[in-house]
This record gives C-alpha cells, sequence and structure tokens, in this order.
C-alpha cells in the first residue's frame, strides 16, 4: 500500500508544479446517482442504488488535456432480486471514501477520462437472505484500489453530465478464501464548475 500511497503524493506534487508553472485550473462540485454490483456475490445486475458526492480540481495541461484530482464520498454495494435464486445476501452496502487520479481528452462539448482511484472503506453493512446483519462475519478490505472510464457532456460553460464506470482491481474480500469480490459501478453525476 506504500507503493499506491507514492503515487497519489507524486500526482498531487506533480499538479501543484503544473499549477505554479500556468495558473490554469477549474475547481467543481460533483453529485449524483451510483448503480453498483459486486462479481462473486452470486447477485447479478446493477441493483444497489447509492449517491456520490464530492469535489474536484482539474489542471489544464493543454488546450485539449486536463488532469484531475477528485474527494468524493460514494456508496458501492449490491442487492438480491427474485431472478438471483442461488444468492446467500440480500444486500451489500458499502460507503467509501475515495480519491480519483484522471486524465482528460476535450474535444468540442465533450469530454473522455481515464485514471485510477484509491478508495478507502469507512462502512460496512451485510444483509443475508433471511433478514439478519452479518456485518461481523464478513473480513472486507479497507484500502481498495480501482479503475474508471469516463465520458461527459459539457452543456454550459458550468454544467456538464458525466458518467463514469469503475471496477475494483482489489478483491473486496480480504480474505481469499472468502471468494473474489469485484465491485462495479456507473456514477451519473453532475458536476458544475466554479
Amino acid at each position: 500500500m506504500n507503493n499506491l500511497k507514492l503515487i497519489f503524493f507524486l500526482g498531487f506534487l506533480l499538479s501543484g508544479q503544473i499549477l505554479g508553472a500556468q495558473q490554469r485550473f477549474e475547481g467543481s462540485l460533483v453529485g449524483g446517482a451510483v448503480l453498483a454490483q459486486i462479481d462473486g456475490d452470486r447477485m447479478a445486475g446493477y441493483n444497489k442504488f447509492g449517491f456520490q458526492a464530492g469535489a474536484r480540481v482539474n489542471t489544464l495541461l493543454m488546450e485539449r488535456w486536463a488532469f484531475g484530482l477528485e474527494l468524493l464520498f460514494s456508496q458501492h454495494g449490491s442487492s438480491r432480486t427474485l431472478n438471483d435464486p442461488g444468492a446467500v445476501f440480500d444486500k451489500i452496502r458499502l460507503s467509501l471514501v475515495e480519491a480519483p487520479v484522471m486524465i482528460y481528452f476535450r474535444d468540442w462539448k465533450f469530454q473522455v477520462g481515464a485514471g485510477l482511484s484509491y478508495g478507502r472503506l469507512i462502512n460496512s453493512e451485510v444483509i443475508d437472505i433471511l433478514g439478519d446483519n452479518v456485518s461481523d462475519t464478513q473480513n472486507f478490505r479497507e484500502d481498495l484500489l480501482q479503475y474508471n472510464l469516463s465520458v461527459a457532456f459539457q452543456f454550459t460553460e458550468d454544467w456538464a453530465l458525466d458518467v463514469r464506470w469503475s471496477k475494483y482491481i482489489t478483491n473486496l474480500q480480504a480474505d481469499g478464501a472468502a471468494g473474489t469480490f469485484l465491485g462495479k459501478h456507473i456514477a451519473i453525476r453532475g458536476i458544475y464548475t466554479l
């Protein structure tokens, strides 16, 4: 995990150098809905609804390229439906603080981006199919790494709609014997640039 901390430190250091050289940056507020699922939990579909909110700072590297750092509160997890007969759980609720590092390309009113995100699990709740809280029996990893792909449309100079797809790189289960849980989510977010 020290390598991950070094990557984020270097990213912040790089953004500071770029800001000092160009003095071109933009701050934004981010908020929206999250549709989530976890591969490996025997529940299918993006059935867990949550929200995501936070702030973003973009450093304009060149005319069409930007480097972005975000700090977000996100809700992930999964939820059972009638089409999940083999499910062991009814719901898995995860609350994370995320720090995405993104690179963006802009053309006309569109922006596409890719990057990595560090997530810190701050709260989890697991409900089994009988309705019992079995959170204490789960050994979830607190430090998570995921990759992100996004596309945004700029409606006005201040407002944009962003759709981001993310998938965990690290297993949510800290104990590999318990299986592999890889969270995925789609965030549909409004972005207001200050």
